[in-house]
């Protein structure tokens, strides 16, 4: 999408905004210090993403902030499987040390009640994804994935470790 279509968009839904908050009598609420860690600014992702600096530190990163929405929708997700893996991305950003998810979605992959597997269906929704938020201004990242072990816990796999070593 180009800059200018980019910019027009994100005019629209500014403005739809404005009229859904005027018509339903919502108030904005100042904004509390907690909550600016959910705001995203690209100069510091793309001052972290040219140093890199968990290539000279591979335990730079050491802890995640996961907002309410995001959780929700991946708990949701992972109960809907029953007994059958569930799997899904995360969305976010990188401040500081810090993983911040903000946003997370499902993917459509066959899973059985031991393994998950995003095939070739899964690899092109995920690209269309990441291209879709991105057309409508939305500038986060995908910063990990999830998936259910349903009745066993959460815990790492082999299986989990390697899929982690190779991305």
């Amino acid at each position: 999408m180009t800059g200018s279509l980019a910019d027009a968009t994100m005019e629209i839904v500014e403005n739809a905004r404005k009229q859904w908050e005027l018509e339903n009598d919502v108030t904005v609420e100042q904004v509390t210090e907690s909550d600016k860690i959910y705001y995203y600014d690209k100069a510091e992702h793309d001052r972290l993403v040219k140093d890199k600096p968990w290539n000279q530190n591979p335990r730079y990163f050491t802890d995640v902030r996961i907002s309410a929405v995001a959780l929700l929708k991946m708990v949701l997700h992972a109960r809907s499987g029953g007994d059958v893996e569930i799997m899904g991305l995360m969305q976010g950003k990188v401040q500081a040390n810090t993983f911040v998810v903000m946003d997370a979605f499902a993917l459509p992959v066959e899973g059985t009640e031991t393994r998950v597997n995003a095939q070739q269906e899964g690899n092109e929704y995920m690209v269309a994804y990441s291209r879709i938020i991105e057309d409508v201004g939305r500038p986060e990242h995908v910063v990990g994935w999830y998936h259910s072990h349903p009745g066993y816990g959460c815990w790492l796999s082999g299986i989990d470790v390697s899929t982690q070593l190779q991305n």
